[in-house]
């Protein structure tokens, strides 16, 4: 079995996190951005990654934040 890197534990935990905030604010689109950004940075601090990382993750928090 393959162990995951911190990255890809970040990333995958950033993606619940995500799902979650979508169903707890379903409406509050700036709720659902603040609580994505929060677990971001929280996770980039937690698992001390990277400059590199922390650009990757924080592009990708950007992806999971809800349209328009």
């Amino acid at each position: 079995m393959k162990n995951q890197t911190e990255y890809q534990e970040a990333k995958s935990t950033l993606k619940n996190a995500a799902d979650y905030a979508k169903s707890k604010y379903q409406t509050d689109k700036p709720a659902i951005r603040m609580e994505i950004n929060d677990t971001a940075d929280w996770l980039c601090k937690e698992l001390r990654l990277s400059e590199y990382h922390r650009g990757l993750l924080s592009n990708y928090a950007c992806k999971l934040h809800p349209k328009g």
